[in-house]
């Protein structure tokens, strides 16, 4: 009883204080500043992390309001201790009928909201993949790369793959609920009459399945979506997969595959819900021209391919490069005739280079990079990444002086693997690269805005495009994109646009990134480079002496893009130039020094020129010769 009697007395002063009001109220109230600001927020472009700080101030100050009800009480002479007033002094039954009027108010917008919501008409959503999309170049005569990106009309026979739910206990297996979805995927993307969204398209719903089907369905722009989970427990495998008609909503067809986990199985579910979604679509829509399913390409190894499923996720996301690495080489010891592991480790070869510490050297590198893409085409003649990396590796060697220097026949390679691949992004941004290099910043930019169009996430597409848009002189656009980046994710703290951040006058931001740099964390020159870059025509020889110098004492290879990127505007003419900045006003100096006529001529740029025709900012002088700018 006496238990009892405290709990009933606990509540009834929770009450004569309007605590519980309060607690109602407020919960109301910060439901509707929460609506309101996800209507607001993205009407001017707010980043994401500002409803993430909105939410958690209104979590926190639900305890805080919870705290102070219980200890005030508002009287006709103003905010009081609850302790210091009287019984008979106290208006807190006129109060609770005011927060009870409140309270109703608050109940009828809350209503009134929910009804917009459901009820109002709104225009149509644009695409996912449109939404990250940078704006065309307006540049004329280039290629038309992002016209193919165009919102298309929905399509009876067309689909789009979310990514498996992973229900795995641990839950650490979303490296193979997505990769389980993507292969599905591939596999509709060769079938006949079928319009597939796109990877990137569809995966950007990941974690979004709040929205509805309808919803994704209608933003990805397809009639039909595949939805599933993944779960893995010791040596079984469950795979759910359901194909909704997303205009009617209503299921086509769902099926669960238990299995024991053998590649065999795991391969062979894929080809199976494959085989399902055709026959449901052919059931549903007689008239549309929808083939039939091809075989998939794979391994019979589980070991192998799932070594390769979680290297795969750490190349894109270009973390942990040394151990994606490390599991390719076990994979490819499992199986090594499994073509997709040797493609992607041959491209990861100049990766470890650019981001890691590996201690391969670069010519190490190089012949890894291409032993490694050999095996792949040996496997399969048309790996359109192989014919991509190996392409790459030569335009690489043309920027080093010590290779290929036929600029010609490596644009050709891009170009015939992108016929076979169009939307591989890394075959996107070296093909761009190779356009910069030659002294085509226009159509290396619609490249790179291709592969951002892709993959709104790739970090060197997202950098490279704002650092053309930036040698355009289309600062103000540079400066757009670069924000755009910075707010999805898709910039690294290895490559950083220091002119652009001068330019905007953004020193703290300046600052960070100059400290927080792979390669020269410690150099204590970070505000002489601010001002070198504010004052870009100015004598800086002295900051180039001593850059140079911490390089050459710390070990630093002076050839690496990134120290090249620092110094070169600074008058460092000695050192090989990094693209895209090559052509942008910071390097006009540098364009008409005898280093940059040597680089061009030993580089194989002039000999394409001979044959191709002259850039605009460049002119042939008789006899073999020409002036830049």
């Amino acid at each position: 009883m006496r238990c009892g009697d405290s709990e009933m007395n606990v509540l009834a002063e929770l009450k004569r204080r309007n605590v519980i009001r309060m607690a109602g109220l407020y919960l109301v109230g910060a439901w509707l500043i929460v609506q309101v600001a996800a209507t607001l927020l993205p009407t001017f472009d707010a980043p994401t992390w500002v409803m993430k700080v909105l939410v958690a101030l209104l979590a926190a100050g639900f305890l805080c309001a919870l705290v102070f009800s219980w200890l005030y009480e508002l009287t006709p002479e103003g905010l009081k201790r609850d302790a210091d007033v009287l019984p008979s002094e106290s208006i807190a039954p006129q109060t609770a009928r005011r927060m009870d009027r409140l309270m109703v108010l608050g109940m009828v917008a809350v209503v009134a909201v929910i009804a917009a919501d459901r009820y109002w008409p709104r225009a149509d959503t644009p695409t996912a993949i449109n939404s990250a999309a940078p704006p065309p170049a307006d540049t004329a005569g280039e290629p038309a790369v992002l016209a193919k990106a165009s919102a298309p009309s929905t399509l009876a026979n067309s689909i789009a793959v979310l990514p498996f739910a992973d229900l795995s206990q641990a839950g650490d297996q979303s490296y193979f609920s997505d990769g389980m979805a993507e292969e599905i995927l591939n596999v509709l993307t060769r079938v006949k009459g079928l319009q597939v969204a796109s990877r990137t398209s569809s995966f950007a719903f990941k974690g979004q399945e709040t929205l509805g089907i309808p919803a994704i369905a209608k933003q990805l722009s397809v009639r039909h979506v595949l939805e599933g989970s993944v779960r893995r427990a010791g040596g079984t495998i469950r795979i759910t997969a359901q194909l909704i008609d997303a205009e009617v909503d209503r299921h086509l067809w769902s099926e669960t595959f238990d299995r024991p986990l053998t590649a065999e199985n795991v391969f062979a579910m894929q080809d199976e819900i494959a085989q399902a979604i055709v026959a449901a679509l052919i059931a549903a829509l007689p008239a549309a021209e929808v083939g039939a399913v091809g075989q998939t390409a794979t391994t019979n190894n589980l070991g192998a391919y799932d070594s390769y499923l979680q290297a795969r996720a750490l190349v894109r996301s270009r973390r942990q490069l040394l151990l994606a690495d490390e599991l390719l080489e076990k994979s490819l010891q499992q199986d090594a005739q499994y073509a997709p592991a040797w493609e992607l480790r041959a491209g990861l070869q100049a990766l470890l280079g650019e981001y890691t510490d590996t201690p391969l050297s670069h010519d190490e590198l190089v012949a890894r990079g291409y032993q490694f893409a050999d095996r792949a085409l040996a496997l399969a003649p048309d790996s359109a990444r192989a014919m991509a990396v190996k392409a790459n590796l030569r335009r690489m060697a043309t920027v080093r002086l010590d290779g290929d220097s036929d600029l010609a026949a490596v644009i050709a390679d891009f170009e015939r693997s992108l016929a076979i691949d169009p939307d591989n992004t890394d075959a996107l941004n070296w093909f761009g690269l190779t356009w910069v290099l030659v002294g085509q910043p226009e159509k290396g930019l619609a490249a790179f805005q291709r592969c951002v169009l892709v993959d709104p996430l790739a970090s060197a597409c997202s950098e490279n495009e704002y650092d053309t848009l930036y040698a355009l002189d289309r600062h103000d656009e540079a400066w757009q994109r670069y924000l755009a980046a910075l707010d999805r994710g898709a910039i690294t703290d290895q490559y950083t646009n220091f002119q652009m951040l001068a330019r905007y006058e953004q020193k703290p931001a300046f600052l960070f990134a100059s400290n927080q740099t792979r390669y020269l964390p410690r150099w204590h020159w970070h505000q002489a480079l601010y001002e070198a870059y504010r004052n870009p025509d100015g004598d800086h020889a002295e900051l180039v002496r001593d850059a140079l110098a911490f390089a050459q004492k710390e070990r630093i290879d002076t050839d690496n893009g990134y120290v090249v990127l620092l110094l070169l505007p600074l008058g460092a003419h000695d050192l090989r130039p990094e693209m895209p900045l090559l052509w942008g006003q910071d390097n006009r100096r540098y364009r008409q020094s005898p280093q940059f006529k040597h680089f061009i001529r030993a580089s194989g740029v002039h000999d394409y020129w001979l044959k191709t025709g002259f850039p605009k900012q460049c002119q042939p002088i008789e006899p073999d010769d020409f002036r830049c700018d």
